[in-house]
């Protein structure tokens, strides 16, 4: 068995070292044309031969049986501009049982098949290819050279390397000087800083100290002053009060107002508060500063310098009202922002109401002679009839408050109406709060607060946050839902309803000279329309075509009547002639028309399929 091996592998060595072997590659050309030339190292045992071409990838691939290449395998660059052979890769590959030494030339176009002549010149294999001259080589010269050069750049790059090695090391030993040096100024200098830094702060305790002491010194003083300033102020009330009582005593008449104040008025409801004040000389716009930043409006009236104040207890807008050197000063609750305007010599204030908790209005007047009150408040238990609510009226409206001046007004609330068909009643003022409970249509809701794109409401003994555009007050609604809102009420079985009018504004047809309004920012009907152009849709000329309700904005696209091809996009608060745009909801457009002083509603619905109103 070992001798068979030993024999295996003689044969195989004799057969290593009887096959061909190439040497060299060489490219020649001459007036007929260029050869490549394969330079075998003897004529004996030469191979076999085959070429294939491949049009696709333009190579021409050489077959040599049983043969050695003595540059050996790999990858050979040539010349990428020849018109013969460009590049080379020698391999090998087993073909039927027979190995073979592959030459895989890319070739360019003078070499298009693969039916190129062959020839065999002593121990030359030649590949004859018919065509002009091209530069000759020989590979293992050309290959000599390039590895000269690659040896020179290697050369080159390791030397060039090594300078910059040597450079580093300088310049890290300059850096490190330069950082030693560096460090040592910079604790000087923080220690410099350091001692300064505690010398500030022993000068400003010094100061705070002596300063606590100047302080505590005007603070003694401030109080004993305040103290006997209201010991002064205790003497003149008492001394007041017993001239007023004496008045009362003697029949004489004590004005409830201050002096120089002809009325002041307080409207709350129907979503509305307004402050009216009449004075005894007639105010003008143009006497009007502020508010300003504590909240004070001053109209610049000839008067008292000097005042009682004359406190309001519980209104949303007025906090109190007197006298002071630049004339009537006007004190406003926190946050109040109400819109100011003039109308007769009254001074007029007025914001959206938020004080109320209950169905209701609430009205007073202050005159000289009494301070009249009248409060129609509702209590959710109370279902009284309109006609005892009439009876009830005048025998209940007069009320004279004490001279002190001060009283308070009863809040009531506005009720929500659910006006999609379905809603969720979130925990808080967020879609992805957690969901408490789906309302319906027609579900009732109490107005709490306004967040954002959210109403904080009440449900069932619960406070929750709902999307404000799925909801409506009843006086937002439009016919098509006030009548929808009959039926889901009539099956419910409920009595929510009073021939669809809401008891909150039962009151309105006591007062027909009374105009309910509010100019949310924009030109109040009161002021005077001289000199000023109105612009905006006629919605007299435009119908609904469509609403885009899916956003976070609720839009409307109107088109004129008369030309379909003009178009308008509206949204909520959007200026219309002689108005605004109040509410978009998933079928109707509410518009609010004020024309000379008067405000009208106006409901705008989207088209069924047939051409009427939804």
């Amino acid at each position: 068995m070992m001798n068979s091996k030993i024999l295996m592998m003689l044969l195989s060595a004799a057969l290593a070292c009887s096959a061909a072997t190439i040497k060299d590659v060489k490219l020649a050309c001459s007036s007929g044309g260029c050869g490549l030339r394969f330079l075998f190292a003897g004529t004996d045992d030469l191979p076999s031969f085959f070429q294939k071409y491949n049009a696709a990838s333009k190579t021409l691939t050489l077959g040599f049986s049983e043969s050695q290449f003595a540059m050996g395998e790999g990858n050979y660059e040539v010349d990428d501009a020849s018109q013969y052979v460009r590049s080379m890769r020698v391999f090998r590959e087993n073909f039927r049982g027979m190995d073979f030494l592959k030459v895989e030339l890319a070739v360019g176009p003078a070499i298009s098949g693969d039916k190129n002549e062959i020839a065999l010149e002593k121990s030359d294999f030649v590949l004859k290819v018919p065509g002009a001259k091209e530069k000759g080589w020989t590979l293992s010269k050309l290959y000599a050279a390039k590895k000269k050069e690659a040896d020179k750049a290697a050369l080159e790059e390791s030397k060039r390397l090594a300078e910059e090695k040597k450079a580093a090391e300088k310049q890290a030993q300059l850096d490190k000087k330069a950082a030693e040096k560096q460090a040592k100024l910079d604790k000087i200098a923080a220690e410099k800083a350091a001692l300064e830094e505690k010398k500030r702060l022993a000068e400003e305790k010094k100061a705070a100290e002596k300063q606590a002491m100047l302080d505590k010194k005007a603070a003694q003083k401030a109080a004993l002053e305040e103290k006997k300033r209201l010991a002064e102020e205790e003497k003149r009330l008492a001394e007041e009060q017993k001239k007023l009582d004496k008045a009362i005593k003697d029949g004489g008449s004590v004005s409830a107002l201050l002096p120089g104040l002809k009325e002041m008025t307080v409207l709350m409801g129907s979503g509305m508060e307004q402050f009216r004040l009449v004075a005894e000389n007639p105010i003008g716009i143009s006497r009007i500063a502020g508010p300003g930043k504590t909240g004070i409006i001053t109209v610049a009236l000839d008067g008292p310098q000097k005042s009682p104040v004359f406190k309001i207890g519980s209104s949303s807008l007025v906090k109190s009202v007197g006298w002071g050197a630049n004339g009537l000063q006007i004190q406003l609750q926190a946050n109040a922002k109400p819109v100011i305007l003039v109308q007769e010599g009254a001074l007029i204030l007025q914001a959206p109401e938020t004080t109320l908790k209950k169905d209701g209005f609430v009205f007073w007047t202050a005159r000289p002679d009494g301070i009249y009150t009248r409060n129609w408040v509702k209590s959710s238990e109370e279902k009284r009839s309109f006609d005892k609510f009439v009876d009830a009226y005048e025998p209940s409206s007069k009320k004279i408050v004490s001279a002190a001046q001060t009283f308070h007004l009863r809040p009531v609330v506005r009720e929500l109406i659910v006006v999609a068909d379905e809603t969720e009643f979130y925990t808080n003022p967020n879609e992805n709060a957690q969901v408490v409970k789906r309302l319906v249509f027609g579900d009732r809701l109490v107005s709490l607060d306004l967040v954002g794109l959210y109403r904080k409401v009440q449900f069932d003994n619960r406070v929750g946050y709902v999307n404000r555009r799925a909801v409506s007050f009843f006086d937002e609604l439009s016919s098509v839902q006030i009548e929808h809102l009959k039926q889901v009420d009539k099956e419910r079985g409920e009595t929510l309803m009073q021939d669809g009018t809401v008891p909150g504004s039962m009151l309105e047809s006591l007062y027909e000279d009374r105009i309910i309004y509010s100019s949310f920012g924009r030109r109040d009907p009161f002021v005077e329309i001289k000199g000023l152009v109105e612009e905006g849709i006629n919605i007299d000329q435009v119908e609904l075509v469509g609403i885009i309700w899916e956003s976070e904005v609720p839009m409307a696209i109107l088109v004129e009547s008369k030309n379909p091809s003009v178009s308008y996009t509206i949204k909520e608060g959007d200026k219309i002639l002689n108005g605004k745009v109040l509410k978009i909801t998933q079928t109707d457009v509410l518009f609010l028309i004020q024309e000379f002083g008067v405000s009208r509603r106006y409901s705008m619905g989207l088209p069924d399929k047939f051409g009427g109103q939804k």
